[in-house]
């Protein structure tokens, strides 16, 4: 969507998910037993290769010694490499008519890495490199370096997207962000093992948004308090060094955090959801997303268009119902 101009953007984003996922001849019906078989086939057609995103490797990563990163994979995603190239306008997406950071996570360093086009020039490497997840995909080398996808250090690295844009005051007086979740923290307790598996992994793979939000929001009223006492400082005092250094952290700002948690009906899917390219399944989350956070902005938008109001509030969309909290 960033490496081309509006009128493409959903033609091309259509064409990438029509392309890595199929049909899967089992009715995806809303009952649990019929859904679970049909979730369960488009895991298994899954792991022979997707067309256009990735196909196995001949040898087994694990008969393996001596080699470099980019060889330890159960997968080759060349065919990705191949989509990508041809669904981006690298040469628009470089020209910065939307600001894309990638995350990545450096394999040597642990540290985590944004790839910005605001800063560099960025390649097909620089976007495979942040969904290069092991040991399915491989990691990614650029300039030296061997990059795996950046949730492997953190799935939404709320606070580092917002250090990154706070660079002054103004830019950080009104900040709208929405973050997306394909598994919920919260959900039911298992009954099944097939349950047990996919709660876990949930919650493994889920933001963590609360604790995020929570810190964040510890920050923020630190940030108002030393504003709210610069102001009361005489002119002379401001403009001690160290004055001028600690009045540097009063940037404080206003936050609508916008968290939208899909949440499939109950007993429907399976632990093997995060690599289930069924085009049923792909349809249902851009249906129930593209619904929920429509609806949201419908109702929350003359909320966030006021522009003198301070503080952080967090907009749940948990499996469609919104829930506010100001913290």
């Amino acid at each position: 969507m960033a490496g081309n101009p509006p009128e493409k953007r959903i033609e091309r984003l259509k064409e990438f998910w029509n392309r890595v996922t199929s049909s899967v001849p089992v009715p995806n019906f809303p009952f649990a037993g019929v859904a679970k078989v049909h979730n369960f086939w488009g895991a298994m057609v899954s792991l022979i290769g997707r067309p256009g995103f990735y196909t196995p490797r001949l040898i087994n990563p694990f008969l393996l010694s001596n080699q470099t990163p980019d060889q330890l994979s159960f997968y080759d995603t060349t065919p990705l490499r191949e989509s990508l190239n041809e669904l981006i306008d690298f040469e628009y997406l470089n020209q910065g008519h939307v600001r894309l950071c990638l995350g990545a996570t450096d394999l040597a360093s642990g540290d985590f890495v944004f790839f910005d086009n605001a800063k560099e020039k960025i390649t097909v490497e620089h976007i495979m490199a942040s969904g290069a997840l092991p040991p399915g995909f491989p990691a990614v080398e650029i300039d030296g370096r061997y990059y795996v996808d950046g949730g492997v250090y953190a799935n939404t690295p709320l606070s580092l997207v917002l250090d990154e844009f706070a660079h002054n005051e103004e830019s950080m007086k009104n900040v709208l962000c929405f973050m997306f979740d394909l598994f919920s923290a919260h959900g039911p307790l298992p009954h099944t093992m097939d349950g047990m598996l996919e709660r876990i992994k949930d919650i493994q793979f889920s933001s963590h948004s609360k604790r995020t939000s929570a810190l964040h929001a510890t920050t923020q009223n630190l940030s108002h308090a030393i504003n709210f006492l610069g102001k009361k400082l005489p002119p002379e005092v401001k403009k001690e060094t160290k004055i001028r250094e600690i009045l540097k952290l009063g940037l404080a700002h206003r936050l609508d955090l916008v968290h939208v948690i899909y949440h499939s009906p109950k007993g429907t899917e399976l632990n093997s959801k995060d690599y289930n390219f069924s085009a049923e399944t792909a349809h249902l989350h851009w249906e129930q997303g593209y619904e929920n956070t429509m609806k949201l902005i419908q109702e929350k938008a003359h909320e966030w268009e006021k522009t003198h109001r301070e503080g952080t509030t967090v907009y749940t969309v948990d499996g469609g119902k919104p829930l506010a909290i100001n913290i």
